[in-house]
């Protein structure tokens, strides 16, 4: 008997070193409550600006007429999906979609009706000029946007040509 009074103080001694199921998920919450007011302090006081200042004294930039150059005010006229073999392959191929901007109606309108077959075998050389390797490059499609409008502006002076727009740019 004296075995088993010694066994129950050990059991009791151990099990009050254990925390109970109710504790931890009390810890818990308090840990992911504390994590909450930290997040919430920081957002406020390094992303909110204060009360009463501007965006600019608070280190944001306003928006201005060139960050929103790139909206386009003119004509989009698609080029459909072409399919084009980079330089050096007969196996891959590149999918590109894209939409030209020009200045006004009429030029859109002439370029969907009398021009498109030129423009498409323009912009199917240049793209199949470049090697699959090239066409996997980063910035090669600000490059390529940039190419593209160089030689429609030679293939069609009449036309003003505003931007090039990629819509599809696949390489298989």
């Amino acid at each position: 008997m004296a075995a088993m009074a010694g066994s129950k103080v050990e059991s009791k001694e151990g099990s009050s070193k254990r925390l109970s199921l109710p504790v931890i998920i009390g810890l818990m919450g308090g840990a992911v409550a504390l994590q909450v007011v930290v997040l919430v302090v920081v957002l406020r006081t390094f992303v909110t600006p204060p009360s009463g200042q501007s965006l600019q004294q608070h280190g944001h930039k306003e928006i201005t007429a060139e960050a929103t150059a790139n909206v386009p005010t003119g004509v989009i006229v698609p080029v459909d999906d072409l399919v084009v073999n980079p330089r050096g392959s007969s196996s891959r191929y590149v999918l590109v979609a894209l939409g030209l901007e020009v200045a006004n109606p009429k030029e859109g309108e002439r370029l969907r009706r009398e021009l498109m077959i030129p423009v498409r075998d323009r912009i199917m050389s240049v793209v199949s000029s470049y090697s699959v390797e090239e066409l996997q490059t980063v910035g090669i499609r600000d490059s390529l946007r940039m190419r593209i409008r160089q030689e429609l502006e030679l293939l069609l002076p009449e036309i003003h040509l505003r931007n090039v727009y990629f819509s599809k740019f696949v390489i298989q």
